[in-house]
Formats: structure tokens, C-alpha cells, sequence
């Protein structure tokens, strides 16, 4: 009983100081076809001027009885929808009152709204939504994003106008719209390569932030409510004790996972999974093929390039498995050709170099599916990034080193590049010696755990304060991390990444490990039970035991991303460094001067500043795609 993956957009001009037309809405709605490419439909309120509009990606319901807009069964409500509820069946039991005209989940929700009220029936939800309901009753506008941000919802108030949607792009047709480069979030992009849930590359426009219902109002105005909190949710799982073993643990997790993924692999339509061999998605296409009678369909991407290549180890596994897979070597040439799209693809400047791999593996599977499950999440929810461990040493050797030496390590800076090089030759000394000496002074500097996680996080000094949240009592560092991830970095990047590269081809991405009853059990979870002798996800390595073996997927992380540090001194490097100084960028904090000796040093090979040079190029090509 689902929807689809769709797009949404609209606006509400209470003044009527615009035309309010279908076509208008209409022509906003085609910004974001993608989303959507199946059908459209369009609800006015000449009296009111309110216009919604949806772009349809059939997955469940294909007949006209999930057409949307939709209006509830009382006529109080009226919305339009992106996203999947996988909790629709149970829900509708206790609306057996109702004549349902189709097997929909918005007529389930609608309904629900129409019983409960929209906040109350939110609660209810297990999935990921964006949506818009006009309430004709109160005459308000409510705008809902789910728990953790897997969908996106921007909105704003520009010239007296509500305009809303999945993405900016289908908010620029309307005469209301004003085109301004908000310069503090430039700089938290610079910072950190996304811009943060809390703000927008676009000035007057915002996020509806993850977990939250905004109310718009006729004279302008919005309130928010949050409806599920992380760090309620925290709070409430450290209160649980539970004395409960190992196997215990082990065993509640591996039930909770194969339910998400089951409730996950509802469609009419072909689907399958990402598969990169690693822990996440291993566990994901395990749980999937052990529940299923056919042979999964799995897609991974591959590269001529060894640090880069996860392939090998994702067909071996998918043959252990015994699923349908489809795999596809990636030459420098495609992965460069996507270049020139993704500032389009992402609306906002985005710069995580995994954006490439993400849209060419969503490509590959909208060859044979229309939904693929990923296993993002598990990252965050697990442990299982290296600047974990990475953060907690380094933090650890810095608070036991005296006063006076931390004084000092600056100064390594200036020992000259030939004295790193020499050092690499000897036995058992680490390549780019040089860069890695830089990045341990920059921790030392630390002040605080939380400037320790912002330095391990981010590229370029720009003077903008942090975007991270007050956490709960957390003593552990491990878990002040995972918190500032779930609430920044998780939705501004990883999900960002993967709706838009998902999207963009017309492919639905569903993530089973970020269904917000396991995020309730993760962080109930004893930290041994993430982390062990060093190594993250303990316990979700332990449950795919179960289904292959340990060889096969225990090796060290490699990401998923591609040779940009190669390709910006090879293939890249000429328009790179046109692009690089294209237009100033001294007003967000960054000199001319610092770009360059960044690219230098780069050059050299002895330092890997790819992440730091990719965030410039990508504002750079963003900035010119949006004139701004």
C-alpha cells in the first residue's frame, strides 16, 4: 500500500497580486519532471490562490486511483505527496470505516489526517515523505518532511508569496521569485562541501528541516513543530536498560532489519539494489534475497583503477548470493561527462566526489528497475566511519599531550617537503607523509570535542560559525560524532547525494537501515556493540555472517568514490584550474592566494587536496550555471 517517488511544488499568494493558473503550476512542475516523468496533475484555489502541483513516478497503485492531487474523503484536505509510507496496511485497519477508492498510501494518509489530524498521523508513519496539504478549513498551508530528511522540501516567502517544493529549480518560474546568493550559507558550503539543513544557497528560501511540520500563514508568517526529535530519541534509548545479552542484541537487530528491508521491497514495479560490496549494502541485498523467491536484481559500478574498485568484491558476494547482477566499468571519460550536469542536478552547490558513482550506478539500475534499495545509514547509525576511531585516538593523544608541546607541533609546518620524502622511503612510512603531518597539526589545535569533529569534517576556514547542534548527555566522543552526523551531515550530503543522483534518473532510492525504530535501537545498542577492537559495525558484521562469509566482505573501507586527485593532475587539470579562479570568492573568506597554493601543493602529489579543491570547483560551476 504505497505511493510513488514523485516531485512537488507549489505556492500560496493569499494577496492574489499574481496570476494563479494552471499553467503556471504547471510549467513549475515540468522544472522537476525527473521526479516524476509518468503524469502530472495540477489543484487551483482561484479563491484562496493556491496552487499544488505533482509530478508522478508510478511505483504501487498505477491505476488513476493514486492520481494526485488528492482530496481526503471529508473534503477538508487536499495534498500532494512524495514519498512512500510502508506502514499503510496496518494503519488502514483502524480506518475500517472508510471506502477506500484505491490501495494508495495518500488515501490512507489523507484519511488518517481526516480522523487523527496531520501531526498526530505523521507520528503513525514508518518511511520517508515530503508533502504539502492545504487544510480548507483553517485555510493554512502545512508543509511535512520526515524523521531523518530522506526527501527534500524547500520553502520561502518572496514578494508576498509561499512558493514550495521538492527543489529549488521548480520555484524560479514564478514572478514571485527573486535569484539572491545567500552569503553565509556559501560559506558553511566552502565549510563543509553541502550546505547545511539550517540554511539555503538562495536567499529567503529555507528547508523544511527533517522531523518537522511548518504551518504557512496568510499574513506571512510560519510556525514549526517537530513531531519526532533525535535527541528525545536518544535521551529515551539511554534510558532503557535492558538487561539483555549479546545474542540478544544481535538478534532483536537482525529481526528489526529483515522487517524494514521486507516492508522496503513493496512495488509493482522491478526492483533491485546498489550493491559496492561493503557491510551496508552486503547486509541489504543478504536480507532482501533471503526473503524473496526470484533473484534480486543488484548493480554496482566499477573502475580500471584498484583503490577505486569495489567491484570485484561486490560480484563475488552477489554470487554467493545468487542474485541478478549487473555491473559496469566506468572509463575516466563517462565519469567526466557527468561533470558538466550536476550543478543542475543538485540546485545547490554540492561537493561530495561520490555524487559521480551515485548517479552513474542510479543509471545503471534504471536500465532494468524503478526502485533500488541502498544501504545508507549505516554509517552513522553503526560507527563505521574511520574518522570515528580516527577522532577518538587523535583527541585522546591531545588532551594527554602537555601545554607546551601542542605549542610547538605548529611549527612542523615548516619543515620542508624534501624532508617528508626522505621519511617515505624508509620501512612501513605512510605515502603523503607531508598531508598527513598537516591534518594531525590542524587536530592538535582543537579546542573542544566539537571543533575536533568540525576539523575532521571540513575543508576551508570561512570564518561561519557551526552548524551543529547541542547533543544530549553524550560522554564518549564516538557518539557526539554519530550525533552531529545524523543531524548534518547525513541529510546535508549522504541523502542529498542519493536523492538527487537517484532522481535525476527517474529511479527510486529506498534506505532500510535509516527506518527510525532501528535508529531507536541503535542507540540503545552498548558502544561494544559497534564498535570492536577497532572496527565498526560489529554487530551488523555478525548478522551478515549469517549469510556470507566473513572473508568476503572483512577488508578496510574503502568510500565510493572516484580518482579526482588523479584526474585534477591528468585529464582535469586544464579546466580545473580555469575554473578555479573564474570569479573572486575573497567575500566568503577565501583568497586567491590560499586556492592557489592549495592547487600547488596539489599538484606536487605529495598533498591530496581534492576535497578541498572539488568545493571550489563545484561553487564555481554552480555559480555559473544560476548567474550569481
Amino acid at each position: 500500500m504505497l505511493c510513488d517517488m514523485c516531485g512537488i511544488t507549489g505556492f500560496w499568494d493569499p494577496t492574489k497580486k499574481f496570476s494563479v493558473n494552471e499553467q503556471l503550476a504547471q510549467t513549475m512542475a515540468e522544472k522537476i519532471q525527473s521526479r516524476g516523468p509518468d503524469s502530472h496533475g495540477i489543484w487551483i484555489s482561484q479563491e484562496h490562490g493556491v496552487a499544488l502541483a505533482h509530478r508522478r513516478l508510478s511505483i504501487v497503485d498505477l491505476s488513476p486511483a493514486g492520481h494526485q492531487p488528492m482530496t481526503s474523503h471529508s473534503g477538508r484536505y487536499v495534498m500532494i505527496y512524495n514519498g512512500e509510507v510502508f506502514n499503510g496496511a496496518e494503519i488502514k485497519v483502524s480506518l475500517s470505516n472508510i471506502d477506500f477508492k484505491g490501495h494508495s498510501d495518500t488515501e490512507i494518509m489523507l484519511a488518517a489526517f481526516d480522523m487523527w489530524g496531520i501531526e498526530a498521523s505523521v507520528k503513525l508513519f514508518i518511511g520517508m515523505f515530503a508533502f504539502a496539504v492545504w487544510d480548507k478549513q483553517t485555510q493554512t498551508l502545512t508543509l511535512v518532511r520526515d524523521r531523518v530528511g530522506i526527501k527534500p522540501l524547500y520553502f520561502g516567502h518572496m514578494n508576498n508569496v509561499w512558493l514550495f517544493g521538492s527543489q529549488p529549480k521548480s520555484l524560479m518560474p514564478h514572478p514571485a521569485w527573486e535569484s539572491k546568493l545567500d552569503k553565509n550559507a556559501a560559506k558553511e558550503f566552502f565549510a563543509f562541501g553541502y550546505v547545511p539543513e539550517t540554511s539555503c544557497i538562495f536567499e529567503n528560501l529555507q528547508k523544511v528541516k527533517p522531523g518537522t511540520a511548518v504551518h504557512l500563514h496568510a499574513n506571512g508568517k510560519h510556525t514549526t513543530t517537530a513531531y519526532w526529535d533525535l535527541k528525545e530519541e536518544i535521551t529515551q534509548a539511554k534510558n532503557y536498560t535492558a538487561n539483555q545479552t549479546d545474542e540478544q542484541w544481535i538478534d532483536a537487530t537482525h529481526i528489526l532489519l529483515k522487517d524494514a528491508v521486507k516492508r522496503r521491497c513493496q512495488a509493482d514495479v522491478p526492483l533491485g539494489a546498489f550493491l559496492s560490496g561493503g557491510i551496508d549494502s552486503s547486509l541489504v541485498v543478504s536480507l532482501m534475497q533471503s526473503q524473496s523467491v526470484d533473484r534480486i536484481k543488484t548493480f554496482s559500478i566499477g573502475f580500471d583503477i584498484p583503490n577505486y574498485n569495489e567491484a570485484p568484491f561486490a560480484k563475488q558476494i552477489a554470487e554467493h548470493l545468487q542474485t541478478d547482477h549487473h555491473e559496469f566499468y566506468v572509463s575516466a571519460q563517462e565519469a567526466q561527462e557527468v561533470i558538466p550536469h550536476l550543478a543542475a542536478m543538485y540546485d545547490e552547490p554540492f561537493a561530495d566526489v561520490s555524487q559521480i558513482p551515485t548517479y552513474l550506478v542510479s543509471k545503471l539500475a534504471r536500465d532494468h528497475v524503478t526502485v533500488s534499495l541502498s544501504g545508507d545509514g549505516g554509517d552513522e547509525l553503526f560507527a563505521g566511519y574511520n574518522r570515528y576511531t580516527l577522532g577518538k585516538k587523535l583527541w585522546k593523544i591531545r588532551s594527554l599531550t602537555p601545554g607546551i608541546i601542542r605549542y610547538f607541533v605548529p611549527y612542523l609546518r615548516c619543515v620542508p617537503l624534501w624532508f617528508w620524502k626522505i621519511l617515505e622511503k624508509l620501512p612501513g612510512c605512510p605515502k603523503l607523509l607531508a598531508d598527513k603531518i598537516d591534518r594531525g597539526i590542524m587536530l592538535f589545535q582543537a579546542k573542544n570535542l566539537t571543533d575536533c569533529y568540525r576539523m575532521l569534517v571540513h575543508h576551508w576556514e570561512t570564518g561561519t560559525g557551526d552548524c551543529f547542534p547541542t547533543h544530549p548527555s553524550l560522554n564518549d566522543s564516538i557518539e557526539n560524532f554519530q550525533f552531529w552526523d545524523m543531524l548534518t551531515y547525513l541529510p546535508g550530503d549522504i541523502l542529498t547525494k542519493v536523492d538527487r543522483a537517484s532522481m535525476a534518473v527517474s529511479l527510486e532510492a529506498r534506505v532500510p537501515l535509516l527506518d527510525h525504530r532501528l535508529i531507536a535501537l541503535a542507540w540503545s545498542l552498548p558502544e561494544h556493540l559497534k564498535l570492536h577492537r577497532g572496527k565498526g559495525k560489529w554487530i551488523l558484521r555478525e548478522i551478515l555472517k549469517s549469510y556470507i562469509p566473513e572473508q568476503m566482505f572483512n577488508r578496510p573501507k574503502m568510500g565510493f568514490g572516484v580518482p579526482i586527485d588523479t584526474w585534477l593532475r591528468g585529464d582535469l587539470k586544464d579546466w580545473a584550474s580555469s575554473l578555479l579562479f573564474s570569479s573572486s570568492l575573497e567575500e566568503f573568506g577565501i583568497s586567491n592566494q590560499a586556492i592557489q597554493s592549495t592547487w600547488e601543493k596539489h599538484q606536487t602529489g605529495q598533498y591530496n587536496y581534492q576535497y578541498k579543491l572539488w568545493v571550489v570547483l563545484m561553487f564555481q560551476q554552480w555559480r555559473k550555471e544560476y548567474n550569481l
